[in-house]
């Protein structure tokens, strides 16, 4: 959230500034009315002895940037945006102290936060205050993080127009706001909503004009591609106007975030034996050309004249093929602002081109030969001359009406996506911009995997799809503006209203079983706060409730607090305690090796399906917090429990670190060390090592 709110308050105060000139009589008078308005709203006081204050204008709005700091060092900095009228833009308190490390429980609930969040914004934005509408994002809460991120997004005539949104953070321990952010187009107008077709209207448009595609897509964990059959749209960017029924680009994607986590293991092997991978590495690099033929391949496709001088070369594995090499060399003629540069990748074994560009200085004073149509057959030209074998593997992907060239254009892009069967293949194609002006290829790149593909035998239908997008993903009635990231300057700009598809799910649906998946291919969850129904008797109950708020929950509807709890179900609880929002799947192996390579756990102590005992269960966290090595000098440590000696002798100092730190506790002076946990103990230990003395 701060790395966010600071990067567009710097995007902010990069604007045009203004001469404080012309502001004439004017500008004293603003400016003091916005320093005033500021310290009366944040409470800004006098130990803040040091100002500093820009003043920039866009879109006919002016905005005072104001900052106090301390001489002294010891409050920090108070950053605050406020436009002419008393709207606040931004703002943000930073202390310049280091909080302490580790989780904390808070002191306010994630719901008193959103009231603060909404006063906060009636408070400084009241004009704001009324158009906006809380986005609840059912998840997990971050253990990490001091406070609450809230995301408001702006809705006009209940319609929400994605490309404004409020963000404010919230600290957990004080209520405090620490940052806050509105993104919000002052001057824009906003379509009414009289005379708009129907959403089943705009459904079936969409299916006409847009539609869904087959296609192959391909994700990569572990640097291993996984190839997978889905029905999704070919472009994501388009909805359905919601008054002609037209395309039109949305430029306004208000994307699904998802977390996950690499849990890959790593081995150790002799340096002198190779391994499968090395070996595979070795076995691949053989035969491969010299630089030097390469080199000369190079300047044979490009027709490069001997004044071009080889400026850079290197060799690099095709990242989507462990048996693939490339080329790439970068060519330089002449200097400066006159200079011509051009680079080039090549297969490494076959020569094939892969990619290149060439560029020079802009001849503007040449004007455009060639329009769009004619660069296109220019392009393809060139792809039966480069590519015979690939001509009829390809289609050539149109843009929708809804995009349109500029005027004068100098060059143009194309692109044709390979298709195999019935299938797109969504990560394979080849590219190809010309040159407008001369009608020379100016770039080229080809992408195109050898891998073996699904069947498209057991493929549903295309309308059991549709079915299935607008009945579980669904397309809504939303605000944009088709201008935001055009660069056109209209004397009134105004919102227009469009049918697109919903982005809190992806719109990829299993071509064969019709389930929605996510980027990856696998099965999409929806972010959900697991909660019990078994555990109302339980001494742990609130502890357990408040683990599962920090996402550390076992699997299921039912705790099963009475039940012992095994290995691999209290290492799943310590895990998901170091790293909430891993997804750790049902494979052992992987929960396994990131717990080896944490030094959570050593590989002879793996046991899955084992109890385990209060004293291992107080070994794993000791291990977990880094303090194993100075647990492990046992005799410096006093007998705290009236059975210590059932502790096992080299896990005394766990137990004394344990005690000490109030994750354990005894009863009636014993600690019972040998008795195998409920899974209510082990929540309630992870729960201790989590917060404890907080």
């Amino acid at each position: 959230m701060k790395r966010k709110i600071s990067f567009l308050l710097v995007m902010v105060i990069a604007l045009t500034f203004i001469p404080f000139g012309s502001f004439a009589q004017n500008y004293d008078k603003q400016l003091k009315e916005a320093i005033v308005k500021s310290k009366e709203l944040f409470n800004i006081g006098s130990e803040y002895d040091k100002f500093d204050q820009s003043v920039s204008s866009r879109d006919e709005t002016t905005i005072f940037y104001l900052n106090w700091s301390d001489s002294k060092g010891k409050f920090g900095n108070i950053d605050v945006s406020i436009t002419v009228d008393g709207t606040v833009i931004s703002y943000g308190k930073w202390k310049p102290i280091y909080r302490e490390q580790g989780p904390k429980l808070p002191k306010i609930s994630k719901e008193e936060g959103l009231k603060i969040s909404k006063d906060f914004i009636k408070k400084v934005a009241p004009k704001f205050a009324d158009s906006i509408e809380y986005i609840d994002v059912s998840e997990p809460l971050n253990i990490n993080s001091d406070g609450y991120g809230y995301n408001f997004v702006r809705t006009e005539n209940g319609i929400p127009y994605y490309n404004n949104s409020i963000d404010i953070f919230v600290d957990s321990s004080t209520g405090e706001i620490r940052n806050y952010y509105a993104n919000w187009d002052m001057d824009l107008k906003f379509s009414d909503a009289k005379n708009l077709i129907s959403l089943e209207k705009a459904e079936e448009l969409y299916k006409e004009k847009i539609g869904l595609d087959l296609m192959y897509k391909t994700s990569y964990r572990d640097r291993s591609p996984k190839v997978f059959l889905a029905y999704s749209p070919k472009y994501t960017n388009l909805g359905i106007n919601a008054k002609d029924g037209e395309v039109t680009p949305l430029n306004d994607y208000y994307p699904l975030y998802e977390k996950a986590a690499d849990m890959g293991a790593r081995g150790d092997a002799p340096a002198d034996e190779l391994s499968p991978d090395e070996t595979k590495a070795v076995e691949g690099i053989a035969g491969l050309i010299s630089q030097k033929e390469a080199e000369k391949t190079g300047r044979e496709i490009l027709e490069l004249d001997s004044e071009y001088k080889l400026n850079y070369v290197r060799l690099y594995k095709n990242w989507r093929s462990d048996d693939s090499y490339n080329w790439q060399m970068d060519f330089v003629k002449g200097s400066d602002s006159k200079a011509y540069y051009a680079n080039i990748s090549i297969d490494a074994k076959t020569k094939e081109l892969i990619s290149f560009y060439k560029f020079g200085p802009e001849e503007s004073d040449k004007k455009v030969k060639y329009n769009e149509e004619q660069s296109l057959e220019i392009a393809k030209e060139y792809l039966k001359k480069t590519n015979p074998d690939k001509v009829e593997l390809v289609e050539f992907r149109k843009s929708h009406e809804g995009f349109k060239p500029l005027e004068d254009q100098r060059s143009y892009s194309f692109g044709f996506i390979r298709k195999l069967d019935n299938a797109y293949v969504e990560q394979d194609g080849i590219t190809i911009t010309v040159d407008a002006v001369n009608g020379k290829i100016m770039e080229y790149r080809i992408t195109w995997t050898n891998t073996k593909f699904p069947p498209q035998d057991k493929v549903m239908s295309i309308d059991k799809a549709y079915d299935i997008l607008f009945d579980n993903i669904g397309i809504e009635l939303k605000y944009v503006n088709p201008d935001r990231y055009e660069g056109i300057v209209k004397n009134e700009k105004e919102a227009i209203l469009v049918y697109g598809l919903k982005t809190d799910k992806p719109s990829i649906i299993d071509a064969n079983t019709g389930t929605i998946l996510n980027y990856m291919g696998e099965p999409y969850k929806v972010p959900t706060i697991i909660s019990y129904k078994d555990i109302d008797k339980s001494y742990a109950k609130e502890k357990i409730n408040i683990l599962a708020q920090y996402g550390i929950a076992l699997p299921g509807e039912e705790f099963k607090p009475k039940e012992k709890i095994i290995q691999k179900d209290f290492l799943y609880l310590l895990a998901k305690a170091q790293n909430p929002y891993m997804e750790i799947d049902e494979s052992e192996d992987k929960l396994y090796a990131y717990l080896i390579n944490m030094g959570i756990i050593k590989e002879d102590e793996k046991a899955p399906e084992k109890m385990v005992t209060k004293e291992e269960g107080i070994k794993y966290i000791i291990r977990a917090l880094k303090y194993d090595k100075i647990a492990d000098i046992s005799e410096i440590y006093k007998d705290i429990f009236k059975d210590t000696k059932d502790i096992s002798p080299e896990l005394k100092g766990y137990i004394s670190i344990a005690y000490g730190l109030k994750i354990v506790e005894g009863y009636n002076g014993n600690l019972n060390p040998k008795a195998e946990l409920n899974r209510e103990d082990g929540a309630n230990i992870i729960y201790n090592y989590l917060f404890s003395g907080m």
